[in-house]
């Protein structure tokens, strides 16, 4: 794959692959990460690579060693790739609390799979090149980073996973005190709030508190971590089905996924203190004397006016999305009877979940097989009512029955769909449940007993003092209740209430109540006491 004179003895060569996707080399080791080269897309041919990397599916792009995938999103874990993978190649996965994601991958084809644990140095060869991965520190998100330490260079490439500044500090303690690129997640995955039925003005107030959220939180990311190389990548996608390609950013509308210009504009101006580049698909950076050569194609390329480029894509791609749309048929009037036993099977995994969840979600189902489905879920039980009589709803989706269909028969998951963006959704109080989507994504009792434990085993005696723009200093819980971010580094106060940065879950300092989603509330104390930690910013 690198060319003479590139990727010399003792150097590192990364190569972009879009998207997420990165190829390592170096004298001794030839690495993919999280390659999506699919021309179908991901999550029922919704997204796009963008722009569109087809021309890096080379045989000599797949003849590697090793492969790591991060986690089930299929824009990391493409099937298309890594069944064509050669015989001898090894695929690298996190041990994650449940085996759905070995599974998947076992399920798909995929060989010579191996998990490995949290922060458990893999060796690569015998020259001593490893990598680890660094998972989310809540169980409920099955996502990771991957450091890789090779050619006499590192690599922190973060994937989806949300990183705390702590777990940063360590990937460079563990690489020798210094991290020369740490590739960042700038645009998000998320369904809300694009697929809810919100006025316009109210949708377009909630996409500018998400994006900018984002940026915030990687900037204090990199601030605390101070890589050599800021990277942005894995943004943004593309939607090329004419359904749903109202979801493309405009520039009177950039909605939640800011594109790479934008995300490096972002960190030139917020934080210069760290070098920071994007890169496109076959842009190459060497890491030892900072060489970056672009790939050509893109000359003249902005992501300022793609208008054009969007329509020549799409009508490329209109082969595949057709392809998508017959693997996707109408399904039989039975639809209901299995969404039934489908609900009924969730329910009984895990009380502690339905006691959180204690909704009845309403599922408008269109087209054959489909009808009006009410699902109570907790707080004891699960109980369906597919005759849709049960009044008042707090959820509602509407939702094609083909694409709903392969979720019921276990073919895709139910993160897949919401990530397709092919549904709109309302809800009542417009609270954020994340106890719902916990179900709903994991399915499995293994990974909703991790969440469990994690969750009642905290300590919440510890605390952090924060102070807001006047002056007025709280103490406060110093792990956030949902995910045990540290609010130390990843925390905002402004007008009496605290943003946790790591998921943007808003608690008020009068109370500790979270006010836009359900969770537990913040510990909330009047003074700071002797031992409390003091909030860096």
């Amino acid at each position: 794959m690198p060319s003479e004179g590139w990727g010399a003895q003792g150097s590192m060569l990364i190569t972009s692959l879009g998207h997420a996707g990165l190829r390592v080399d170096t004298a001794d080791l030839r690495l993919l990460m999280d390659p999506w080269l699919a021309t179908t897309g991901a999550f029922q041919g919704a997204w796009h690579q963008f722009p569109s990397n087809a021309h890096l599916a080379t045989p000599e792009l797949l003849d590697c060693d090793w492969v790591t995938v991060s986690h089930e999103h299929l824009d990391h874990m493409d099937l298309s790739v890594l069944t064509r993978l050669p015989e001898r190649t090894r695929v690298l996965v996190p041990q994650y609390p449940a085996k759905n994601f070995l599974r998947r991958l076992q399920d798909g084809g995929v060989r010579n799979v191996i998990e490995v644990g949290a922060w458990q140095r893999f060796p690569l060869n015998t020259a001593g090149d490893w990598l680890t991965f660094i998972p989310e520190q809540s169980p409920m998100c099955h996502d990771a980073g991957v450091l890789v330490c090779a050619g006499g260079a590192s690599l922190l490439h973060c994937n989806d996973a949300r990183l705390s500044v702590a777990q940063g500090r360590r990937a460079t303690v563990e690489a020798g005190g210094r991290l020369d690129v740490m590739a960042v997640q700038m645009s998000g995955a998320s369904w809300h709030p694009i697929c809810y039925e919100y006025p316009r003005e109210v949708a377009e107030r909630l996409e500018g508190e998400k994006r900018v959220g984002k940026f915030k939180a990687v900037t204090r990311l990199l601030r605390g971590v101070a890589p050599q190389l800021a990277v942005p990548f894995a943004g943004p996608p593309c939607f090329l089905d004419p359904v749903i390609r109202h979801h493309n950013p405009t520039p009177e509308r950039p909605g939640i996924f800011p594109d790479l210009e934008q995300a490096g504009a972002w960190l030139g101006d917020h934080l210069p203190s760290v070098p920071s580049s994007y890169w496109l698909p076959g842009d190459r950076y060497e890491v030892g004397p900072g060489r970056l050569e672009r790939d050509p194609r893109w000359a003249g390329f902005s992501y300022a006016d793609t208008e054009e480029y969007l329509e020549r894509y799409a009508a490329e791609r209109k082969p595949d999305l057709e392809a998508v749309y017959a693997e996707h048929p109408e399904p039989g009037d039975d639809l209901g009877e299995r969404f039934e036993e489908h609900f009924v099977r969730l329910g009984e995994m895990s009380p502690y979940f339905l006691e959180r969840i204690a909704m009845t979600i309403r599922f408008e189902v269109e087209g054959s097989g489909g009808g009006r489905w009410d699902v109570q879920l907790g707080p004891d039980k699960a109980r369906v009512d597919l005759h849709g009589g049960n009044d008042p709803v707090q959820y509602r989706f509407r939702v094609a029955s083909r694409w709903l269909d392969p979720v019921i028969t276990g073919r895709v998951g139910w993160e897949d769909l919401l990530l397709s963006l092919r549904f709109s959704a309302w809800r009542s109080p417009d609270l954020y449940n994340d106890y719902l989507v916990g179900l709903l994504k994991h399915a499995d009792e293994e990974a909703l007993e991790a969440v469990v434990a994690y969750e009642t085993s905290r300590d919440k005696d510890e605390t952090v003092v924060v102070q807001d723009a006047e002056g007025r200093r709280y103490e406060v819980g110093r792990y956030c209740p949902h995910a045990g971010e540290d609010l130390t580094h990843g925390a905002v106060v402004q007008d009496g209430v605290l943003r946790c940065l790591g998921h943007n879950f808003d608690f008020d300092l009068a109370t500790g109540r979270c006010l836009n989603a359900r969770c537990e509330p913040l510990p909330v104390r009047s003074t700071a006491s002797a031992g409390s930690h003091e909030a860096t910013g």
